[in-house]
C-alpha cells in the first residue's frame, strides 16, 4: 500500500461499510410508488459495553441470526488521535444483544482483533470476510453460527485471492459477491464470487468499470426474473495517473450475462448536486428499492483527500515539508465540531424501476460513516460508526421502513 493510501486510511477513518442483506423475496409492491415511506427509529441501549468499548467503534462485523443481533470487531482511537502520536485500537469480541435484558454481552471472540471487512448473510448464519488491522490486511472467511444457547461457531471457509479491506459485500441465496476496496494494497475495482455450497475458491468476475472504488455499497435484487447486482458510492484516493474522485455512477451486474453497465447517477434531484454515499449502508427492500443511510458529505470529503493528494504528489517539497503540511492540515481538518463535516442526515432510496431519487427521513441518526448495517425484510439495524473523523459513537439503533 502507498503512502498516500495509508495516509487515508488512517486520517480519515470512514470505515468500511459492511452491508448483511437477507435475502428479499417479497414481489415489488407499488405501494411503495404510490405512497409515503418514511423509517421508524428505536435507539438501542449501550449497557454491557466496558472498557473501550464504550467509545463506539466503527468497521465491526455483524450478522442477525434468528432474530438476535451479533457484533464483532470494529476499531477506534481510545486515547490521542493518529496525528497526536494516538494509535488506533482493533478489537476480537465478539457481542450479542439481549431484546430481553437490553444488554449486550460478550459469547466469544475473533481469530485476530481486526475491522473493515465485509459481512454477508447466508443460510444458517453469516460470512465475516476479509478487513485489516495494525498489522495487515486479511484474506480469511468466516462462516459464523450461532447455537440455540448463543454459542458461536467461525468456520473457516476458502481464503479470499488477495488480503482485502474497505470493500463492500452482497449475497444471492448461497452465493456472496465482494468487490472494490483495497486489494492487495491498492485500490481496486475487482469483483469476486463464492457459492458457500460448491466452490473449493473465490471466482474472479469482471472488473466493475470506471474509478476504483474504497468504501462503496453492493446490494443484490432479483427482479422479474433476472438477478442484479447494484455497486454505488465510494472513493478513489488517486495515484500517479488520476486525482482523487467521489464515484458517483451508479453502476449494475447482471449475473446472468456477467456484465456491467451504468443505470444511473447519485444526483440530487432538488439541487442538482452529486452527493457521496462513500462510507454509506445500503439495503434494498421490495426487490425495487434500494434504501441508503449516511456517508460523508461529498464536497467536504474531496477537498480533504485532494488536499492530502496533493501534499503528497508535490514534487517541490522535501519529504520534511510533507511531513509538516500533512501535520497542519490534520491538526485542522481533524479537530473541528461534529456538524463541520456535515455528513449525510439523508436517508435516500433510489427507485431501480425508475432511476429517481427520493429522500424519506432527514436525521442525525443516519449521519454516519463506517457504521455496520444488518437487515432483514424491511427492518435493519445501523452498529455505531464515527461521527466525524477520529470520533466512533456507541449508539446503535434498529430502525424499520414502513409505508403510509
Amino acid at each position: 500500500m502507498n503512502s498516500f493510501t495509508t495516509f487515508i486510511s488512517q486520517l480519515f477513518i470512514i470505515s468500511l461499510v459492511a452491508v448483511f442483506t437477507l435475502s428479499c423475496k417479497q414481489p415489488a409492491s407499488e405501494k411503495l410508488k404510490n405512497n409515503t415511506m418514511k423509517i421508524n427509529w428505536n435507539k438501542l441501549s449501550t449497557a454491557g459495553l466496558n472498557g473501550d468499548l464504550t467509545k463506539g467503534v466503527s468497521a465491526s462485523y455483524a450478522a442477525l441470526i434468528n432474530g438476535k443481533l451479533i457484533v464483532a470487531g470494529g476499531a477506534n482511537f481510545p486515547g490521542k488521535l493518529g496525528f497526536e502520536g494516538g494509535a488506533k485500537a482493533f478489537y476480537d469480541e465478539v457481542l450479542i444483544y439481549d431484546n430481553t435484558s437490553e444488554d449486550w454481552k460478550v459469547i466469544g471472540r475473533l481469530p485476530t482483533p481486526s475491522a473493515y471487512g465485509v459481512s454477508v448473510s447466508v443460510s444458517e448464519g453469516a460470512l465475516w470476510i476479509g478487513g485489516n488491522n495494525e498489522k495487515e490486511s486479511l484474506k480469511s472467511c468466516y462462516k459464523l453460527s450461532l447455537s440455540p444457547n448463543n454459542e458461536i461457531s467461525l468456520k473457516p471457509l476458502a481464503d479470499l485471492p488477495f488480503p482485502m479491506d474497505n470493500f463492500s459485500g452482497c449475497s444471492i441465496n448461497e452465493t456472496v459477491f465482494v468487490g472494490g476496496g483495497i486489494v492487495d494494497g491498492k485500490s481496486s475495482n475487482k469483483f469476486y464470487c463464492l457459492d458457500t455450497k460448491t466452490d473449493s475458491e473465490w471466482i474472479e468476475l469482471p472488473d466493475y468499470p470506471g474509478i476504483p472504488r474504497v468504501q462503496p455499497v453492493l446490494v443484490s435484487l432479483e427482479t422479474e426474473g433476472k438477478t442484479y447486482i447494484y455497486l454505488l458510492g465510494g472513493f478513489f484516493g488517486g495515484d500517479e495517473n488520476q486525482e482523487p474522485a467521489m464515484a458517483t455512477d451508479i453502476l449494475r451486474f447482471d449475473v446472468a450475462e456477467n456484465v456491467w453497465s451504468v443505470v444511473g447517477e447519485q444526483i440530487d434531484p432538488e439541487t442538482g448536486n452529486p452527493f457521496s454515499l462513500g462510507g454509506a449502508t445500503a439495503f434494498a427492500i421490495n426487490n425495487r428499492y434500494i434504501i441508503c443511510l449516511g456517508g460523508v458529505n461529498y464536497d467536504i470529503f474531496l477537498d480533504a483527500i485532494t488536499t492530502q493528494y496533493n501534499i503528497g504528489f508535490d514534487t517541490k517539497l522535501t519529504p520534511e515539508e510533507k511531513k509538516e503540511k500533512n501535520l497542519n492540515f490534520s491538526k485542522h481538518y481533524m479537530t473541528q465540531p461534529v456538524e463541520y463535516y456535515k455528513f449525510n442526515t439523508e436517508c435516500r432510496v433510489y427507485d431501480t424501476h425508475t432511476g429517481e431519487w427520493i429522500t424519506i427521513d432527514n436525521t442525525t441518526n443516519s449521519a454516519r460513516a463506517g457504521a455496520t448495517l444488518v437487515t432483514d425484510g424491511n427492518r435493519f439495524y445501523a452498529v455505531q460508526g464515527e461521527l466525524k473523523p477520529g470520533l466512533r459513537t456507541s449508539i446503535s439503533y434498529m430502525g424499520e421502513v414502513v409505508t403510509e
